[in-house]
């Protein structure tokens, strides 16, 4: 294995560690890359001096926050943000480091409460003066191959540390100013012991990863999860029955536990405030049974998580005990989006080219949701009509084929999307309301607002008043612009 790839394999393992809160698990890895880095330096290979240079560079910042979490421990600002946990412009990040425009920092000072300085064999502590060795027998000089300056240090992208289907907050691309907090909060939560955190709400658009952001917080929390998802409910006494099952079973189990809400603005006004209870005090009581009798049940240590793409219709006094852990999801940026779609075709052991990704993530909407669609169209386009695969390789050609056979034009828009557009132009004011519109188009009401309307009005071409829906002037000129196509 090459230097650089042990490198980099040795950084993810404390990386993950420190991500993980688990303080031998960084001291041992930061220990290890001392070890590799000395033991490369020490080797008799022919390396250049500006080599040799690095590498005792990277060394004394490896053995320095060696023994920064040895004093410290994982919360020492310096730590966090050499991790990328925190925003700290007084620390380092390692990318700083990387670009060589930080300094090695100051090992703290050991007190006779402390644990003992660690001494790394082969390695003497910074800025300290080396010990004598005559008595020491030299040991033998491997040959380990020499390593071009370039390649002294190679970066950890977040390509390297993430995957599409992430398996922790850590791997999940994008949201960053949702997940970086709620790393620090699980990680201060896990130092004082407990599992749970404060109420949790995410707001958004579908298709951004509310769902999967719930469950990784419950695997990091290292406790269950329990979901509910609201968006079929309908009549209020069914739905009523249904929450009573799904709490009563939590309840019953009563270990620590994430309970989940997904689109909780499909419950009643009357169910939400039926919740407050276990949001104030840790009680669920169930609604009276033909005798007229409760059940008190408490539920000792949950995180109670909302997920919504309408918090106008969340009850104020549930949005108020989410108030301090409230977040708004993001559309995914090009950036994102790029690196989401390299991670999962080659989870799937396909390429894929710069040309096709380029022309995929206009179509995209900046949802996950619709990567995922695609590149399962991409792919069913690399078999012949046998299903027979006849290519590994998803290139301009065949990401337009699939478009034009799904009828998604250059900017995303579906049959249905023109079809909406153009109804709303039919009408002489140019405004209709939602669900005179929903009908004309053949839609319910709720999945044309929840799923078409909020990218027609991002993408500029409807407006919204009290009312109805109006179209744009740019909304006016693409149509036309459809008609001599």
């Amino acid at each position: 294995m090459e230097f650089k790839d042990k490198f980099r394999e040795a950084y993810r393992v404390v990386l993950h560690a420190a991500r993980d809160n688990n303080r031998q698990g960084t001291i041992d890895g930061f220990t290890n890359l001392c070890k590799l880095m000395d033991n490369q330096y020490n080797a008799n290979n022919g390396d250049s001096i500006v080599v040799k240079a690095q590498l005792k560079y990277f060394c004394d910042v490896f053995k320095a926050y060696l023994q920064i979490v040895e004093k410290n421990g994982l919360l020492d600002n310096r730590v966090q943000k050499f991790f990328g946990l925190i925003d700290d412009d007084t620390a380092p990040s390692f990318e700083d480091f990387m670009k060589g425009q930080a300094e090695v920092p100051n090992i703290p000072s050991v007190d006779n409460n402390s644990e003992p300085e660690i001494h790394l064999e082969g390695l003497e502590p910074i800025k300290q003066k080396p010990k004598k060795t005559e008595d020491k027998p030299k040991k033998p000089i491997e040959y380990v191959k020499p390593i071009e300056p370039i390649d002294v240090i190679e970066p950890i992208t977040e390509e390297d540390e993430c995957s599409y289907d992430p398996t922790s907050l850590r791997t999940f691309i994008g949201q960053q100013h949702i997940v970086k907090p709620l790393l620090k909060e699980i990680a201060i939560a896990k130092q004082n012991g407990i599992h749970h955190l404060d109420n949790i709400m995410l707001l958004g658009n579908p298709g951004l990863g509310k769902t999967t952001l719930m469950k990784l917080i419950a695997d990091e929390l290292g406790v269950r999860y329990e979901l509910m998802d609201c968006s079929q409910f309908r009549n209020s006494q069914q739905s009523k029955v249904e929450l009573q099952n799904f709490l009563m079973k939590v309840a019953r189990e009563n270990t620590p536990v994430v309970i989940a809400f997904d689109e909780i603005h499909m419950l009643t006004d009357e169910l939400q405030s039926s919740l407050l209870t276990l949001l104030n005090n840790r009680v669920y009581v169930s609604n009276p049974d033909k005798n007229g009798n409760i059940k008190r049940i408490p539920i000792e240590e949950f995180t109670f998580i909302a997920a919504t793409t309408d918090d106008d219709k969340v009850i104020n006094t549930v949005k108020d005990r989410c108030l301090r852990l409230r977040f708004q999801m993001k559309d995914y940026s090009h950036d994102e989006l790029v690196r989401i779609y390299k991670n999962k075709v080659r989870s799937l052991g396909l390429t894929i080219t710069d040309e096709a990704i380029e022309s995929a993530i206009p179509r995209s909407r900046g949802s996950i949701r619709y990567v995922n669609a695609f590149i399962k169209g991409f792919d069913s386009e690399l078999h012949n009509d046998l299903g027979i695969r006849v290519s590994t390789n998803i290139d301009l050609d065949v990401v337009l084929r699939f478009f034009k056979n799904k009828g998604i034009d250059e900017i995303g828009l579906e049959e249905k999307d023109i079809e909406i557009l153009k109804a709303i132009e039919e009408i002489p004011s140019n405004t209709i309301g939602a669900e005179t519109l929903s009908a004309k188009v053949g839609l319910d009401s709720k999945k044309y607002m929840s799923e078409y309307e909020p990218y027609l009005i991002k993408i500029g071409f409807i407006t919204v008043s009290g009312k109805g829906r109006s179209l744009t002037e740019k909304a006016f000129n693409y149509l036309k612009k459809l008609e001599h196509v």
